[in-house]
């Protein structure tokens, strides 16, 4: 490219080598007219460094020795981008030919520090894997309506990058390293910006199939979502981070607010949680369980 990216894509990558492939030619396919740069923050142990800088010449590969936290690398990529948008997704992310092009089309038709889209199921052959996808991402479904949110996941969200010169990405419980943007985002929101979500901005999930290495992944969110709620004391959830004698009610009231959502907006995502209920409330149950840990710990931590 001769002249300045529009847009940075920012993609952290670990461990990924079974997914990064498809990731890193959906990016280098957008049907974007103008220039745009994409950037890998790589800290893998399974050779993912050498399939991209072998195959993927056109990539910024910015590659770390010691495993990096994904807020980490994402804050490595914003620091190494050159666009007037940094736009994110992650290395078990397929996004569509358009993305580039719709998420540049809205920043540039509304006044929003970040529009971000939907989250499609990349498993759907899988029970564990549909069943993560829902309960992780029911609020990012295709399906739902276009809106201004307080929060989108970063697999699927571009910031204008004058919003992250003071505000990046940080913390997360010891040890556990998430939530960090649902942080940064309540952050933004609380001081008057605009997040947009738009279903048709898409990208696919690749969600985890083997139900061990989900339920250790739910864990590992609940301790981040009690974290998060630790830090700032007016996000949505923070009475259960504050009395853990309520966090046994989370499982059954997240199941009933899913299924009140997706009765809202799609009756055959309805019947696939009625389906997958069993394994979600497991999901839940764990993610609970993780939630609990970090409440604990932080009363401990007070004492």
């Amino acid at each position: 490219m001769t002249a300045a990216p529009l847009i940075s894509v920012i993609i952290p990558s670990y461990n990924m080598r079974g997914t990064i492939r498809s990731c890193l030619r959906s990016a280098l396919e957008q049907d974007l007219q103008s220039c745009y740069e994409v950037i890998v923050v790589d800290s893998s142990d399974d050779g993912s460094d050498q399939i991209i800088s072998r195959e993927f010449p056109g990539v910024i590969l910015l590659r770390q020795e010691e495993r990096m936290p994904a807020g980490e690398a994402r804050n490595l990529g914003v620091a190494k981008a050159s666009g007037t948008f940094a736009a994110f997704t992650d290395a078990d992310c397929i996004v569509a030919k358009d993305w580039l092009r719709r998420l540049v089309h809205r920043h540039q038709g509304g006044d929003f520090a970040a529009v971000g889209g939907s989250i499609a199921n990349g498993t759907p052959w899988s029970l564990v894997g549909s069943a993560e996808h829902l309960f992780a991402f029911n609020e990012f479904l295709p399906q739902a309506p276009e809106r201004l949110a307080t929060n989108i996941p970063t697999c699927n969200l571009c910031y204008r990058k004058s919003v992250l010169t003071e505000t990046l990405f940080e913390g997360g419980p010891e040890g556990v390293n998430l939530a960090e943007d649902t942080v940064l985002n309540w952050d933004l929101v609380r001081r008057g910006a605009k997040l947009l979500f738009d279903p048709a901005i898409r990208v696919v999930h690749m969600n985890r199939t083997h139900l061990g290495k989900s339920l250790h992944h739910q864990h590992l969110l609940g301790q981040a979502a009690c974290w998060a709620r630790k830090r700032t004391a007016d996000l949505p959830g923070r009475l259960f981070a504050d009395y853990p004698l309520l966090v046994p009610l989370m499982p059954f009231l997240r199941m009933a607010r899913i299924g009140v959502r997706l009765s809202k907006i799609d009756r055959g995502q309805t019947l696939r949680f009625l389906a997958l209920s069993p394994l979600i409330l497991l999901e839940a149950a764990v993610w609970t369980a993780g939630f609990m840990r970090e409440a604990l710990r932080g009363m401990e931590q007070e004492s």
